[in-house]
């Protein structure tokens, strides 16, 4: 109980003291100053009611008491009221201190007659040691020497104070040099616990900005390897097929280069803003129509995404002073996240409007796409800062954010967000309202920054490298490719198109479902996906029966050991880095394919069940034997069939066929008829039923085709068959 409520105190102290920009470090020094001066208030306050009950005539002595605790009720006060200035404050009220003794000292008739006061200015030298100021040390040094000096020099002029006797004289002494001794070694323990404290939030800074890098370098390295790919697999494509691959090649390496260069960009950005090198061009113009411009720029990207974006201003121009580079790239990063993050069917709104009041522009910038859960809102400016497990579009650096409001506060504005989780986020930027720059008519862009394109056309290049359907290449092996980057997919597509039937879906979500409802034969997936990670979409497809034997491959920027390793304990089969060598890729889906064999070879016979155990294999072990058992409980009824199966399974006709002739190159009527016909074989070697019997009971309606299937799978016919037996039993005899 006593320290819950000793960690509420804290707490308090803390929120108390705390200010906007206070870092850890400084806020552990303001409370421990604070802390200190409460506790010499409340000693001085005892020491004074202790004097004034043992002598009222004390009157000297209890006048002290009052005027140090004016000084700490000053310092305690005024650092209510100017928290970023308490050190400070604190200076100051510890030089009172070593003045308001010493002129005490004076009255009582000198340091010797003066019950040991000068320990009282002892303490704020020491007290002082804590702000690690060398100028604040030498400072009360000097003014404590300086005082001590002044009350040697003055001595033979001083009158002594006639109420303190010798034994009172020698008892203050002894009370002051304990006390302040006392004071000293709790300062001394204090400073020592404090140092130790900082020096493990220097730690953990430390290892923070470590990670920071690491994640830094991670991010980064992720944001180039993508565009990367794209442009060397298009290369490699233009350098193979030019004719086919030229003009869209050429525009997919200029789009990429782009990407590349607006992120080496967006970080010179920040480090010129870090170090005062930005600079800004301020003219006067109408901001209301060079906001309606830039928005009508992502009209397009709105379009092809399914997004409603609109634009709601007054009609009349405000002419105000702004710097339309910087607006253009705050706006950029803000339009860009509100439609990567709004799902189809959503809407992205830009409003504007000036608080005359204030004198501040606002743009507000509000969508309806999945929201920020609370707990990242204050970090969401953060430089490289990313919301983990984020359900849509989780790739970047992290800079977009961190760059517009570096920008903002340049510009002498502020941003803010708010948002609630599943509703919809809205940024805020506020821009001081200003009429002195030279005016401007026109603002114009810089044409060469490529939008992204309609995805309709990215479609529609995919339909023509992908090619025919399902249903028309049913030999080829169905390769399902699970891509948020189109480009990526259309690469991937291009070069697989001729040994893989394709399937393209653009984000995890879609790509189990799609997994789900085709059982492909290999998935190449992404890690980093809009809906559903690549790494969540792995797990549930290799946790899922229906798909748990399919080999996955993970296409990743991340290539850390740390992510591969991650990736192959979750199932992966194959972990391949970007961007990859075409080759490497043919190989490594050849071999998987090869792969399929073994699954074939065990799976094949009706004969071998139960198999020996194989981790590898416990799920197909588990679904093809349930199949097998379903089937022999029903070999009898001519009638069971396909949908009476896929009932007693609960999976669907086009699932249960792709799923068992992945796992064991057979159909499941295939697989039946196997299973009938070598109940017919044990039957006839184990039993006295006449064939016609052994026919219906093994499920066959009709006894020539029986015999004629026996014969075609045993080499013989089912009356040479049991004869064979027959004989074989005779001779043992």
């Amino acid at each position: 109980m006593q320290q819950s409520l000793l960690q509420k105190l804290n707490l308090a102290i803390e929120r108390f003291l705390s200010y906007p920009g206070c870092d850890q470090k400084t806020l552990i020094m303001n409370k421990n100053l604070w802390i200190t001066c409460v506790v010499g208030l409340i000693y001085t306050t005892l020491l004074g009611v202790i004097s004034y009950l043992i002598n009222p005539g004390y009157k000297i002595l209890i006048s002290y008491g009052l005027a140090l605790i004016a000084t700490m009720l000053f310092f305690l006060i005024a650092g209510f009221f100017f928290k970023r200035s308490i050190k400070l404050l604190a200076f100051i009220n510890q030089s009172l201190f070593i003045l308001v003794t010493f002129i005490f000292i004076l009255k009582l008739g000198g340091i010797p007659f003066s019950g040991g006061l000068v320990f009282v200015s002892l303490t704020s030298v020491f007290f002082i040691i804590a702000f690690q100021k060398i100028s604040y040390i030498i400072w009360m040094f000097s003014l404590y020497v300086l005082s001590v000096i002044l009350a040697g020099i003055l001595q033979p002029y001083l009158t002594l104070f006639p109420e303190l006797n010798l034994k009172t004289n020698v008892t203050l002494f002894v009370i002051n040099i304990l006390m302040m001794s006392g004071m000293i070694l709790v300062f001394i323990i204090n400073v020592i616990s404090q140092n130790v404290k900082i020096e493990q939030l220097e730690t953990l800074r430390l290892k923070e900005l470590d990670e920071a890098k690491t994640k830094l370098f991670t991010n980064i390295t992720h944001e180039f390897r993508t565009p990367l790919t794209v442009i060397q697999g298009m290369a490699d494509l233009i350098e193979k097929y030019p004719e086919e691959w030229q003009k869209e090649g050429i525009a997919k390496i200029k789009k990429n280069s782009n990407i590349l260069l607006n992120l080496v960009n967006q970080m010179l950005d920040l480090a010129k803003i870090e170090t005062g090198m930005m600079y800004t061009h301020i003219v006067q113009t109408d901001i209301n129509s060079y906001i309606g411009y830039v928005t009508d720029l992502f009209r397009s990207v709105a379009d092809s995404l399914s997004v409603r974006l609109s634009y709601q201003t007054s009609e009349s121009p405000l002419l105000m002073d702004f710097d339309p580079d910087k607006l253009l790239h705050i706006l950029s990063n803000l339009l860009s996240n509100a439609l990567k993050f709004t799902p189809e069917g959503g809407t992205v709104t830009v409003s504007t409007f000036t608080n005359e009041a204030t004198q501040l522009f606002t743009i507000r910038i509000a969508d309806t796409g999945i929201g920020i859960n609370r707990v990242h809102l204050p970090h969401i400016f953060d430089r490289f800062y990313q919301i983990e497990n984020v359900t849509v579009n989780p790739n970047g650096s992290g800079l977009g954010l961190a760059l517009a409001k570096e920008l903002t506060e340049l510009l002498g504005g502020n941003i803010s967000v708010e948002s609630m989780l599943g509703k919809g986020t809205t940024f805020t930027v506020e821009l001081p309202v200003s009429h002195n720059a030279p005016t401007e008519n026109n603002c114009r862009i810089d044409k060469s920054q490529e939008q992204i394109p309609a995805l309709s056309t990215i479609r529609n290049k995919m339909n023509k490298v992908i090619g025919p359907k399902i249903s028309m290449r049913r030999t080829l092996p169905l390769l399902l490719i699970v891509e948020d980057s189109h480009d990526v997919s259309l690469y991937l597509a291009s070069i697989l198109k001729n040994k893989y039937l394709i399937e393209v879906a653009e984000n995890g979500k879609t790509g189990l479902d799609k997994a789900m409802s085709l059982i492909p034969d290999i998935i190449l997936s992404d890690v980093m996906m809009p809906e559903m990670d690549g790494i969540s979409l792995l797990e549930k497809v290799k946790n899922d029966i229906r798909t748990s034997h399919i080999p996955v491959v993970m296409l990743t920027a991340k290539a850390d050991v740390t992510s591969r390793l991650s990736g192959l304990e979750r199932g992966a089969d194959a972990y391949l880095a970007k961007p990859f060598e075409e080759k490497e890729l043919h190989i490594i889906l050849k071999n998987l394919v090869e792969i399929r064999k073994k699954l074939h070879e065990r799976y094949s016979s009706t004969e071998n069940f139960p198999l020996p155990p194989d981790p590898g294999f416990r799920m197909e072990d588990e679904f093809v034997g349930k199949v097998k058992q379903v089937l022999e409980k029903n070999l009898d009824n001519d009638e069971f069939g396909i949908n009476q199966l896929c009932n007693e399974l609960t999976v669907s006709r086009t699932q249960l066929y792709r799923k068992f002739k992945s796992v064991s190159n057979k159909t499941i009527a295939e697989y039946f008829k196997s299973l009938r016909l070598h109940k017919a074989k044990t039957l006839l070697s184990s039993t006295n039923m006449n064939i016609t019997e052994i026919t219906f009971a093994a499920g066959f309606k009709n006894l020539s085709y029986f015999s004629r299937e026996f014969s075609a799978v045993f080499g013989t016919s089912p009356y040479d068959f049991r004869r064979k037996i027959h004989l074989e039993r005779s001779a043992k005899k």
